[in-house]
């Protein structure tokens, strides 16, 4: 199914297109912008030969009515993501290779930007939009630099296949039974607390980080459960009335200096 038909926009007779048709006239005699063709259909081709400032503003006109701080008018929303059409279809074909879904979140992401467009100070609609929809695709699969803003830890990870030779390297180098991870977590924060590399404020706050990490999980929000993952931070944050920023500033620096402990304890 095509993004047109994912939002109900394919049929010019029929659905949310047909309703954003019959509006066309009523939003015309309210915003004298949008007075440049009579027919919601011949938009497209005005835009195409129009001046890019007089184009932003039909479209701006079409973002306010969307917006539910607007004009909150679905028509409104379905107009503006028929005339961006041509912007999110290319998305969706330049994306289509990470998912077999990329025309259902390509619509999806399309629907949620153009009525969420911040109107009041923003212009340059199709622009932003169309950029923002590249950006939530993205993020929203997880892909490349953007899942850093959803969680930075695993952002850094590399996965291997099951038949990736390291596989074969790390098992040669771990004879034995691996040491079970929470009795590695436990030895590794004793001997950090211990040793004065952390104190017992940091070992709680790792703690509460990793069960904040594990609860995301169970909920099944985005992200790997990366220890600084947004949802984890976010909820510890709050827990001790310190910024988001701060907490991490804050945790990285015990990480690292976990870092030396553990290399100092047996494979």
């Amino acid at each position: 199914m095509s993004v047109a038909a994912q939002l109900e926009l394919a049929d010019p007779e029929r659905d949310l297109l047909a309703r954003a048709r019959q509006q066309w006239p009523v939003w015309s005699d309210r915003c004298p912008r949008l007075r440049v063709v009579d027919e919601l259909l011949d938009l497209p081709a005005w835009i195409a030969a129009a001046d890019k400032g007089e184009v932003d503003r039909v479209l701006w006109e079409l973002a306010r009515l969307a917006s539910p701080s607007g004009g909150d008018d679905v028509a409104a929303a379905g107009a503006l993501a028929w005339l961006l059409l041509p912007g999110a279809c290319a998305t969706a074909h330049r994306l289509r290779s990470l998912t077999p879904r990329i025309d259902e979140v390509v619509a999806a992401q399309l629907w949620l930007e153009v009525r969420e467009f911040p109107w009041q100070r923003l212009g340059k609609v199709a622009a932003n939009i169309v950029m923002n929809v590249r950006r939530g695709v993205l993020r929203e699969l997880g892909v490349g630099s953007h899942l850093e803003e959803v969680d930075p830890a695993w952002s850094r990870a590399v996965p291997l296949p099951p038949e990736a030779h390291q596989w074969e390297v790390l098992g040669a180098t771990h004879d034995h039974a691996p040491l079970d991870p929470a009795d590695e977590l436990e030895e590794v924060l004793g001997r950090a607390v211990a040793q004065r590399v952390i104190d017992e404020h940091d070992r709680d706050l790792l703690i509460s980080l990793a069960y904040a990490a594990d609860a995301a999980i169970a909920r099944g929000s985005r992200g790997q459960g990366g220890l600084c993952s947004r949802e984890a931070s976010r909820a510890v944050a709050a827990e001790r009335g310190v910024s988001e920023r701060t907490m991490r500033r804050r945790v990285h620096s015990g990480m690292r200096a976990l870092q030396a402990v553990r290399s100092s304890i047996p494979a």
